[in-house]
This record gives C-alpha cells, sequence and structure tokens, in this order.
C-alpha cells in the first residue's frame, strides 16, 4: 500500500502536476489523521472496558466488605445486649437484696461485665482505592461520594468507640470487675479440661464473698457495673447507627451492580 502510493506522488511530481500532487497530499494527511484517530479510539474503547472491569471489581470487593462488616455489626450489636442485660440485673437484684453476695449467679454476670470488643473495621478496599487514586473509576459520582462520606465517618466512630473501650472500659470498668470474681475458663468460652471448677469456687467462696461483702469494695463495683451500662449502650448506638449507614451504601452498590 505504502509502495503504491510513493509511485502516484513520484508520477505527480515527475510530470510536474503540482495541483494533483497537492490533492494528493491532502489526502494523504487526512488518511493518516483517520488512521490516528481509528487508533485512538480503539485505544480509548479498550482502557474504558479495562476501567469498567477494574470498577466492577472494585465494587464486588467493596459490596463483600460491607457484608462482612454488617454480620460484625450485628454481633456486637448482640454482645451489648446481652452485657446490658446482665449488668441491669444485678443492679436490679442488688437494689432488693442490698447486697452482691446473694445476688444469683453474681459470680458469671460479673464475668460478662468483662467482655468487649473493638470497632470492626473493614476498609481494606477503600484504602487501596483511596491509597492508589482509583476512586475515579467509580463513575457514578453520587456512589462516590457517599462511599467517601460513610468510610470517614465510620473512622471517626471508631476513633470514638475504640477509645471508649480502652479509656472507660479498659482504664476505669475492667480493674475492678476483675480484682471481684472468681476467674472460670468456662464464663469465657474456655475449658481447662485439669482445671476443677466446683473445687477452687469451694476453696474460693468465702473470699469472694467476703469481698463482695466490703462497703467500699461493694461501692466501687457497683459503679463499675453502672459504668459499664452506660459505655455498653453508647458503643451499641454509635455501631447501630454505622450499620444503618452501611446498609445504606449496601443497597446503593446493590444498585450499582444490578444486584436485587
Amino acid at each position: 500500500m505504502i509502495k503504491f502510493f510513493r509511485q502516484f506522488r513520484r508520477q505527480f511530481l515527475s510530470e510536474n502536476k503540482f495541483s494533483k500532487y497537492f490533492i494528493y497530499a491532502i489526502g494523504e494527511i487526512i488518511l493518516v489523521v483517520i488512521g490516528i484517530l481509528i487508533a485512538l479510539s480503539i485505544n480509548n474503547w479498550n482502557q474504558n472496558r479495562i476501567n469498567a472491569s477494574k470498577e466492577h471489581g472494585y465494587l464486588v470487593e467493596i459490596k463483600n466488605d460491607l457484608e462482612n462488616q454488617i454480620q460484625l455489626f450485628n454481633r456486637r450489636d448482640i454482645l451489648y445486649n446481652s452485657i446490658i442485660n446482665k449488668g441491669e440485673s444485678i443492679l436490679g437484684d442488688f437494689s432488693k437484696k442490698g447486697n452482691l453476695f446473694e445476688i444469683d449467679s453474681i459470680n458469671t454476670k460479673l464475668s460478662f461485665m468483662m467482655y468487649d470488643l473493638n470497632f470492626p473495621s473493614i476498609n481494606t478496599t477503600f484504602n487501596e482505592l483511596n491509597s492508589t487514586g482509583q476512586l475515579n473509576l467509580i463513575k457514578e459520582k453520587s456512589l462516590r461520594s457517599n462511599i467517601i462520606k460513610y468510610y470517614q465517618n465510620s473512622e471517626a466512630t471508631k476513633e470514638s468507640v475504640n477509645s471508649n473501650v480502652k479509656e472507660v472500659f479498659y482504664g476505669h470498668i475492667f480493674p475492678f470487675i476483675k480484682s471481684a470474681i472468681i476467674i472460670h475458663p468456662e464464663n469465657f468460652n474456655m475449658k481447662f479440661e485439669k482445671v476443677n471448677k466446683e473445687l477452687i469456687e469451694t476453696h474460693l467462696s468465702p473470699a469472694f464473698k467476703s469481698n463482695l461483702s466490703i462497703p467500699s469494695k461493694e461501692f466501687e463495683i457497683v459503679n463499675a457495673i453502672t459504668l459499664k451500662i452506660i459505655q455498653a449502650k453508647t458503643n451499641k448506638g454509635s455501631m447501630q447507627t454505622e450499620a444503618k449507614n452501611a446498609e445504606q451504601l449496601l443497597n446503593e452498590v446493590y444498585k450499582e451492580l444490578n444486584i436485587n
């Protein structure tokens, strides 16, 4: 093809047909430009196809992250409900009996006050999109904006919840509860085969009851339980809000992925 055009060019020049050569030259330039435009169009189409595939992959990963995070939110909600119920049960019985050691299963109930969990942060996909500058792969602007907003708010809630766990729970609640109970592995979903729970409780029960009967100790424990209920309700409310936000964002992602 190139040789064919060269022959035309030489023929026009040898015959001094400059007007025809000029027209030919313009035509050749136009053909080159068209070729370049076609090549660019094919390249753009291919890049758009690649970007669309990447976008779909990232949205699927965000969907999975949100689904897993919502499950963890729900588990924490169940845990906090149990903690709150047992704590309020202890305080209710204490107000009736006037002491702690006569409350039914007081050691087990107090042991449950030693549970807590940090905020379930699952943001690997978002961090990857953010750090690599590929958030713009998500073409739907409102969805992209809501994803950024969710993970920014989620990070703020995480700091608040984890601060409550670290500063309030471990700083002001855990030490008092730990020093007031007989720690049995069974109360923490563990089992030591060589440990005789009944024998240990028999040996430690007098000291346990005596410890709960000390007015200053009783005061510390009741305050620790009350504070634990407040802390649990606060974190529970924060996580419930984030769970609702996660579900709302998840529905938007479902819509973008055409998932019913």
